[in-house]
């Protein structure tokens, strides 16, 4: 059986479209070529040779739109490569290597307004004033340790006072960068004198516990202020008790 002349003329330009429809590197140029010899082979076999060159002419032409069409849109726009496109990054310009959230702005892990990649002193408290890179401003009170409640003429850290410490080890040790001074306070029950010494010792015992526990000694620089700096009324049992505590100030 013969096969009809229309099948081997429309055989060429099916074979074309299926070079197109999945486009490598390389895809591109097989397709123009294969629609212009497909149209001339579809030209020539309906005119009997005569419309080689109008039907190669035609093929071609086909070719820029099948096959542009055909190709694969490029990437989308990512110009701080930060892994988050144009469209959706509401912090361009985030510099490389800087730790990005969904929207593509630095992460800052501790709150305090400066991004992680700035910030010398990672884990700063809530509420602390900090400068430009993220570390505490002088004469900021970083952590008032009102949980170290020392008993009456006391310095001695108990269980309870030592357990307290231990939950702020970490965030101590994240201002590795600056100079905290551990400073001592009590009630103003006694002589001032004795007060004064009451509260160095204090100090001590809590920068060598912190110490014992793996913060640099360079970092914390023990003094006592007496009962010079009351935070509440020394006229009641409450107010005593929290004057008599420990407070770590950039210095």
């Amino acid at each position: 059986m013969k096969t009809p002349l229309r099948r081997l003329v429309l055989l060429p330009l099916l074979l074309a479209l299926g070079a197109c429809s999945n486009l490598s590197e390389r895809g591109y140029e097989r397709c123009i070529v294969g629609f212009t010899a497909a149209g001339g082979a579809v030209g020539g076999g309906v005119s009997g040779g005569s419309g080689v060159l109008p039907g190669t002419a035609g093929g071609a032409a086909l070719s820029t739109l099948f096959c542009v069409e055909a190709e694969p849109p490029p990437p989308p726009a990512d110009s701080d490569g930060d892994g988050v496109a144009e469209g959706s990054d509401s912090c361009p310009g985030t510099p490389a290597g800087a730790r990005v959230d969904a929207q593509g702005c630095a992460l800052d892990s501790d709150g305090d307004g400066v991004p992680d990649y700035r910030d010398r002193c990672a884990g700063t408290p809530a509420g602390v004033t900090v400068d430009d890179v993220g570390c505490p401003v002088k004469d900021e009170v970083v952590l008032t340790v009102n949980a170290v409640n020392f008993a009456f003429d006391s310095a001695e850290l108990d269980a309870a006072s030592r357990r307290a410490l231990d939950r702020i080890v970490a965030t101590v040790k994240g201002h590795g960068s600056v100079t905290l001074g551990v400073i001592g306070h009590t009630d103003s029950s006694g002589p001032e004198a004795y007060n004064q010494r009451l509260s160095e010792r204090r100090a001590g015992a809590v920068r060598e516990y912190l110490v014992s526990q793996g913060v640099a000694p360079d970092a914390l620089v023990a003094s006592g202020r007496g009962e010079a700096e009351p935070v509440a009324g020394n006229d009641t049992r409450e107010g005593r008790e929290q004057n008599r505590r420990v407070e770590l100030v950039v210095q």
